[in-house]
């Protein structure tokens, strides 16, 4: 059942597995469980958080019931550059300006990654979960650049702390940053994990305060001559490209373990120096025999 919804682009398969241990999807009227399937005669509904009804869904498709409309089979892909003052949600009853709102399309997109409310950039709005739950893990390696405008320059030891990684934030250390000196207070960061606010979470440990911050990049992804409130669909050239960023890091990952795996015992790893060996071996001589050979 999860991923016949995942499939139509209401969400990720663990996004929905999550809804479903929460009781937000109903099956035939009862609360669905993770693993169940859905049959030819089943009806489920997807609720939000407080009861209303989201989606309605058959094997004949997903009718969605905010918009009145059937979903369309397949992805959809779209870049954004979303001003400040619009949240990075798909819903929030307290407040009117959303990011889905600048794109016209009937299915269920969701931000990939976030922006918080006063940050601008680009944004990438997708109905593609997996593809979504990629660009955003960590280990996959797709880079997001920022250009900050700080309130006042920041000194020599802050940059080299914030390049070096290790920053310890609320939750958890930050890993390294690449930083670029655009002007004395403005910087240009690439980043390969973008916890809540981290950025200026990260600026605020040195006492100092983002004035502006503003994603310019997305992987392969630039901005270009998109407007602010603007948006597009991605070309198929685009997209490939993407696809391209996260399986790279499926192609360094099996590279690696082919390596270990072809390496015959006893020889030394890439990059380990001859005489580092040849030390332990004399060391282990001297053990067993008392005296060097």
């Amino acid at each position: 059942m999860h991923k016949f919804l995942a499939g139509w682009g209401i969400g990720s398969r663990r996004k929905i597995e999550e809804w479903i241990k929460e009781g937000r999807i109903l099956k035939n009227g009862k609360r669905a469980k993770v693993g169940d399937r859905l049959g030819a005669e089943d009806e489920i509904f997807v609720l939000d958080r407080i009861g209303t009804r989201l989606y309605r869904a058959t094997l004949r498709g997903v009718f969605d019931e905010r918009n009145k409309c059937w979903l369309k089979p397949g992805f959809e892909y779209w870049i954004v550059n979303k001003p400040r003052g619009t949240l990075s949600s798909t819903r929030d009853p307290h407040h009117s300006r959303m990011v889905t709102h600048l794109v016209h399309s009937s299915q269920g997109l969701f931000p990939v990654g976030r922006l918080d409310k006063e940050s601008e950039g680009l944004m990438i709005l997708t109905s593609d979960g997996e593809l979504c739950n990629k660009l955003t893990h960590p280990r996959f390696e797709v880079h997001k650049r920022y250009e900050v405008t700080l309130d006042w320059p920041p000194d020599h030891a802050t940059l080299v702390a914030i390049e070096k990684g290790g920053v310890v934030l609320e939750d958890g250390p930050t890993l390294p940053i690449d930083v670029r000196t655009v002007s004395p207070r403005r910087l240009e960061l690439t980043m390969r994990e973008g916890r809540k606010r981290e950025i200026r979470r990260l600026f605020a440990h040195f006492g100092h305060r983002v004035v502006r911050l503003r994603r310019v990049a997305f992987g392969p992804l630039t901005l270009k001559d998109i407007p602010p409130g603007s948006s597009r669909p991605l070309t198929p050239e685009e997209l490939e490209l993407l696809r391209r960023a996260v399986t790279g890091y499926h192609h360094r990952f099996e590279k690696k373990a082919h390596d270990r795996e072809t390496r015959r015992p006893g020889s030394r790893s890439p990059g380990q120096r001859e005489g580092r060996r040849s030390r332990r071996s004399s060391a282990l001589r001297i053990t067993r025999n008392g005296s060097r050979s």
